[in-house]
């Protein structure tokens, strides 16, 4: 596992891909004209960090410095993020020190993990944790939140199952949040949870299938035209889901809140309510 020097609590961006061969995400991160991951870290600039799978299993790079202003990133990225699954965020820090231990995504038990939002209490939301789920690397409520998840997981040995007793133990605790949501892998699927209690309009989730061989693409900027058309002839496929749109496509549909969304390995979508 990669890891460069660096909890994201309140306001920070989520990127998570799944493709049906390696791909690279070079334009998402630096050249998509609406969005780029790169232009979000001007608002999150406490730092930045990407998962990738590959065949010695999941990587990881992680700076606690802006993206926009990382000296490495697009080294990084165009050299060594070339996967079928990548998680990636850009963090606004209000509650963790900025270091490595408080910054997403993190690895655990085969899970990676990003998360978007605040779970107040982090005190409470300990005590739902058991054994060595509460050995964490950081003082996040984030992290917190994702050894939950995995704890709830392999209690009930279904990720839909324990993601949604993880959702039920927080709010049947009286624990507030501003958002649960997340993306996550254990490499066989992604997960996408969209869980807001305040400000559904900023607490978003997006997703799109890329390519569209249907899509006009006099309609789309020069660069969105070029990523297509490159993707159409190398026959690569991929589901992408971000905090919000990334690009000028216009086939961004949004997670409806208190949803969980799964990409299967055939790229397959499935929707699941979670409600509590």
């Amino acid at each position: 596992m990669l890891v460069s020097v660096l909890g994201c609590v309140a306001v920070c961006r989520l990127f998570g891909l799944y493709a049906n061969t390696p791909v690279d995400v070079y334009f998402s991160f630096f050249e998509s004209p609406r969005g780029s991951f790169e232009e979000l870290s001007h608002g999150n600039p406490s730092g930045w960090g990407v998962a990738w799978l590959d065949e010695n299993g999941w990587r990881i790079y992680k700076e606690p410095v802006a993206l926009y202003a990382s000296a490495r990133a697009r080294e990084v990225i165009r050299r060594c993020v070339r996967s079928k699954v990548v998680i990636s965020h850009v963090r606004l820090a209000s509650a963790g020190g900025i270091r490595v231990e408080n910054t997403h995504p993190w690895l655990y038990r085969g899970w990676v993990f990003a998360h978007n939002g605040t779970v107040y209490g982090r005190r409470e939301l300990l005590k739902l944790l058991r054994g060595e789920h509460r050995g964490l690397e950081g003082d996040t409520d984030s992290e917190a939140l994702f050894h939950l998840v995995v704890q709830e997981v392999n209690d009930l040995g279904d990720p839909v199952e324990g993601i949604a007793s993880a959702v039920e133990k927080i709010v049947r605790s009286g624990i507030k949040f501003t958002s649960l949501n997340f993306i996550a892998s254990n490499g066989e699927k992604l997960y996408a949870l969209r869980y807001a209690a305040t400000s559904p309009s900023y607490y978003t989730l997006h997703h799109i299938e890329r390519p569209r061989e249907s899509l006009e693409l006099r309609k789309l900027s020069r660069e969105t035209q070029q990523l297509i058309a490159a993707k159409l002839a190398r026959g690569e496929k991929a589901v992408v889901i971000a905090s919000e749109p990334m690009s000028d496509e216009p086939h961004w549909k949004p997670v409806p809140n208190k949803h969980l969304m799964i990409v299967n390995r055939d790229l397959s979508t499935e929707l699941r309510p979670i409600e509590i």
